[in-house]
């Protein structure tokens, strides 16, 4: 088993809404020297202050000793090597349902420190699938957008994207065989079966795609059970995680998820 890297403290270099419900955060810094390329989508682990400290005390994350930070997990929408500029892309849910780690993204200045581990094993390996079906609300965009944007230039397939609002459509450099589809979704709090009607309606062909499905638990699995019931694609050949939970703070749905594997 490759050793685990070390958590890095890093800055913010600068903070912007990108769309009405998402906000784009990018990370600088010497410690971020070094960090991987290629791994746009792969998972991180944000670790953010506990309240009243300056600074998350990444000696005690993820089991040493000392106060352990607030831990949330987001995915790399970028890393730019030449200046060294790691980009993370947060999902707002409203002022109401705001987390910490949301809460960090939207008041964050130039210099504000913060804790990354990680990044951890891409999602996808078979980039050179005939064709590929990517699912995600605005929670898994961000990683669902950067493996698309890693894929061959001759890739096919199609991408399902459920954002808040018409104005949460936003620029994904996908190769030209990638048909984007947006799906406006008022409110995310509450159910929706946009994705898996939309993807019902698909034209299917006759191989196997390459599956990327992320976002509300409830919609991430309607959608599983379709492709297995309707389109025989085994559990093993698709990445199919709920990011959050309809009701569910994180860590309650954290804690959800890991009783549900066990």
């Amino acid at each position: 088993m490759a050793e685990r890297p070390a958590p890095r403290l890093v800055e913010v270099h600068s903070s912007q809404r990108l769309t009405p419900h998402m906000q784009r955060v990018v990370l600088s810094g010497e410690a971020l020297k070094g960090f991987p390329v290629g791994q746009e989508g792969a998972n991180l682990k944000l670790l953010l202050p506990n309240p009243g400290d300056a600074l998350p005390d990444l000696a005690a994350f993820p089991h040493g000793a000392g106060k352990r930070p607030v831990v949330r997990t987001y995915t790399v929408r970028h890393y730019h090597q030449a200046s060294n500029q790691l980009t993370i892309d947060f999902a707002l849910h409203g002022d109401e349902h705001m987390g910490p780690a949301s809460r960090f993204a939207v008041n964050a200045k130039p210099g504000d420190k913060v804790g990354i581990a990680g990044p951890g094993p891409k999602k996808l390996e078979n980039l050179d699938a005939e064709w590929f079906l990517f699912a995600a609300d605005m929670s898994a965009i961000p990683a669902a957008a950067g493996i698309i944007e890693s894929l061959p230039r001759d890739a096919m397939g199609h991408a399902f994207f459920e954002i808040t609002s018409k104005a949460d459509r936003q620029p994904v450099m996908a190769p030209p065989g990638i048909t984007l589809h947006w799906l406006v979704h008022g409110d995310a709090q509450q159910p929706s079966t946009q994705l898996v009607d939309a993807i019902s309606r698909l034209d299917w062909p006759q191989s196997a795609p390459c599956v990327f499905v992320a976002g509300e638990g409830s919609a991430v699995r309607a959608i599983r059970r379709y492709l297995i019931d309707q389109h025989d694609i085994p559990r093993k050949g698709m990445y199919a995680s709920a990011y959050w939970k309809i009701g569910l703070s994180e860590d309650e749905h954290q804690v959800q998820k890991r009783s549900e594997q066990e």
